[in-house]
């Protein structure tokens, strides 16, 4: 049907140009309506066609660009997961380091601790020795000794002795020594 209505139109610029080419067609007055609506829809929706055109090609353009920025957002997101990853990666590096640390640390402790536990029973027993010798042999070894551990045997003796020991040291070192004993800080 649409074939024919496409032959009957080809040519004819106008519907007495059509009637008069076609004479094989007896058109009534409905017929020649039906045939100017039909002539005057189709001129119509040829504007309509041609938006509708221009609107596919804008749909399309559109549609191109949204899938370019669908790749670049695709791209991006997958650098962002790889940095993720990354992160992640060094999140557990860091606490690995932050454990191994804290054993070190113990390590540490438990040695100055032992340290310290040495150290004091050293002094303790260098308080010991230098108490049990007399004030005239013990005073040319307090003098040589390191000032910190001298204030300690002074410190750590009975008063009485350590007032002896004191009185036998060189007078410069016998100075010294009570200056760094009245600089020590009381304990609070």
């Amino acid at each position: 049907m649409l074939v024919q209505i496409r032959n009957i139109f080809s040519g004819c610029t106008n519907i007495d140009e059509l009637i008069k080419s076609r004479g094989q067609f007896v058109m009534n007055k409905k017929i020649s309506l039906l045939l100017a609506i039909v002539v005057v829809s189709i001129a119509i929706s040829l504007p309509l066609w041609a938006q509708e055109s221009g609107r596919q090609e804008k749909l399309l353009d559109m549609a191109v660009l949204l899938k370019n920025k669908e790749a670049t957002i695709k791209s991006r997101e997958a650098a962002l997961d790889e940095k993720e990853m990354r992160i992640n990666m060094l999140q557990d590096e860091l606490r690995n380091q932050e454990r191994e640390m804290q054993k070190v640390r113990v390590t540490v402790e438990k040695l100055m601790t032992e340290f310290k536990a040495l150290k004091e029973e050293d002094l303790s027993r260098l308080v010991e020795v230098y108490s049990a010798m007399k004030p005239n042999a013990a005073a040319p070894l307090l003098g040589e000794l390191e000032l910190k551990y001298a204030v300690e045997v002074i410190l750590r003796m009975q008063p009485k002795k350590s007032a002896k020991l004191l009185s036998a040291v060189e007078a410069e070192r016998a100075v010294a020594i009570s200056r760094a004993i009245t600089q020590i800080k009381p304990v609070e």
